[in-house]
């Protein structure tokens, strides 16, 4: 039976046709550190620094689990990121999410015994892989990963709250500001830069995910950095003016019009009236 980030037999899609083979299992980590990874340096001890798993990496593009295939594995994140795609019947890949450090990836497949998205690296990755039924059986005798499972199952659904959230605005300008502003709080959760940061998936990945077209996103960008909101190399975001941007963000109703902080806070303001 093949194991998950092995080539399968699939249908002809965009991303059976990127997938390669893994890297084999040759490191392994604790479960102290899977732990630490998720935030919860307080629940490692002498007792999770006995349990191993093993470590996968995968290069950018390879498929780490396929939409469809038999849930036997979670993954953690120890570097690099994912997103998760499902694909229609004519092959368009729309865009669930995106896993970082820290983070769980396969959680999906858990309802029905199948994962329902396909995960994919989107740089130089690598993952704890975790044999889903060990785990559990791990978790009776460790309370430490019993704790670790309900955290990711938590951290699933707050971040399907996020998307939610993002989608309800109605301006795609507002759309990349709020996507823009949940990146800089993951990254400050790293340990990491909230003002500078690198997108590591593309415009068209981000215009999945948001619900918009690709160039739509391209223009928002663009807007945004005229406005003095935030300043764009390539992939390179620099976030210059994160007041500015966080009074956008929480712009519910109507479309933006660019501009200055005044001008967000002047729209915005008009928006909370009707509200009221």
């Amino acid at each position: 039976m093949p194991t998950a980030a092995s080539p399968i037999p699939c249908a002809d899609t965009p991303s059976a046709r990127r997938s390669r083979a893994a890297a084999p299992c040759t490191a392994r980590c604790s479960a102290s550190d899977v732990l630490r990874w998720a935030g919860l340096h307080e629940h490692a001890s002498a007792e999770t620094d006995t349990v191993f798993f093993s470590m996968r990496r995968l290069r950018a593009e390879t498929v780490l689990a396929h939409e469809g295939q038999a849930f036997e594995h979670l993954y953690f994140v120890s570097a690099g990121s994912f997103k998760s795609v499902q694909t229609d019947l004519e092959g368009y890949e729309q865009v669930l999410g995106f896993a970082i450090r820290g983070d769980s990836v396969g959680l999906d497949g858990l309802y029905q015994g199948r994962y329902t998205s396909t995960a994919i690296a989107l740089e130089d990755s690598m993952v704890a892989v975790m044999p889903f039924r060990e785990l559990v059986a791990a978790g009776h005798r460790v309370s430490a990963l019993e704790h670790l499972l309900l955290h990711a199952a938590g951290a699933e659904l707050m971040h399907r709250s996020d998307t939610q959230y993002l989608m309800s605005a109605a301006s795609s300008e507002v759309r990349v500001a709020r996507f823009l502003l949940h990146l800089a709080q993951r990254q400050t959760v790293m340990g990491h830069s909230d003002r500078r940061f690198r997108l590591r998936m593309t415009r068209r990945d981000i215009a999945s995910y948001l619900g918009v077209a690709h160039e739509t996103v391209s223009r928002a960008l663009t807007a945004l950095s005229q406005s003095g909101y935030i300043a764009v190399s390539h992939r390179d975001i620099e976030i210059t003016d994160a007041a500015a941007l966080h009074e956008l963000q929480r712009l519910t109703r109507g479309s933006w019009r660019g501009g200055s902080r005044e001008r967000a806070a002047q729209q915005q303001q008009p928006a909370l009236q009707m509200a009221a």
